[in-house]
């Protein structure tokens, strides 16, 4: 009988177990060069209730999920849950709202792009559906919903953004849609667990470092190359 390697082994327990296995997360999508602006977006693995009518414990939630990726704690970056609340909409707490800034791309984890600019993301028709989660995977066929309380342009809507107002419902997106259900999808009880969106801020492609060696090697060759052209009459 064939013996698996070490790591194929802890691929086994983890499945049996049902422990989430990361895929690669892309952090920098392909295509983008050095000072190139861009946005990420992924939806949460995990879950939590809408009750909160303060938008900084959604915040807080999505940023706490992103911190358990090795590679979304490295950007350093800040992170906001696309919800609407009776005093914040969405676009305002994400700042895409397209009549402020035009922005700039968004992505997901695994380089699919969801939007080209705010607008974009709000016109009611995504490039990519927001699947993704922090560890790079496709979120479970049977975990579609995510919190909103959002309209398909990103505000706020009558009593249905999350937060206790009465009727405790608040709508939903579906994360299986790139159409206007993404965000706008169907309506739940607040205080059900759900999904939630998160999107960073703005970020920046930087440059390549050259590795010491390689410079070295280019000084080096500098050198040489100018004590020929000293030494030829």
């Amino acid at each position: 009988m064939m013996k698996l390697s070490v790591m194929r082994r802890l691929v086994l327990v983890a499945m049996l177990v049902g422990i989430p296995i990361a895929n690669a997360v892309t952090t920098v999508p392909a295509g983008l060069n050095p000072g190139d602006q861009y946005r990420l977006a992924f939806v949460t693995s995990a879950t939590r209730d809408a009750v909160s009518t303060n938008v900084a414990d959604y915040n807080s939630f999505v940023t706490g999920v992103a911190s358990t990726s090795p590679d979304l704690l490295a950007l350093g970056t800040n992170w906001a849950a696309i919800v609407t609340t009776s005093s914040v909409s969405a676009r305002d707490n994400t700042s895409t709202n397209p009549t402020v800034a035009t922005g700039v791309p968004i992505y997901l984890l695994n380089g699919s792009k969801v939007a080209e600019s705010n607008a974009d993301l709000w016109d009611g028709l995504l490039d990519s559906p927001l699947d993704i989660t922090e560890l790079g995977n496709a979120i479970a066929p049977s975990t579609w919903w995510v919190w909103t309380g959002t309209l398909s342009y990103g505000t706020i809507v009558g009593s249905t953004h999350l937060g206790s107002d009465g009727l405790s419902l608040a709508y939903t997106g579906i994360t299986s849609f790139s159409a206007y259900q993404w965000i706008e999808g169907s309506i739940s009880f607040i205080g059900e667990p759900n999904h939630f969106y998160a999107i960073s801020d703005t970020l920046t492609v930087q440059p390549v470092p050259v590795p010491p060696a390689a410079w070295l090697f280019g000084s080096a060759l500098g050198v040489m190359g100018w004590m020929r052209r000293k030494t030829q009459p």
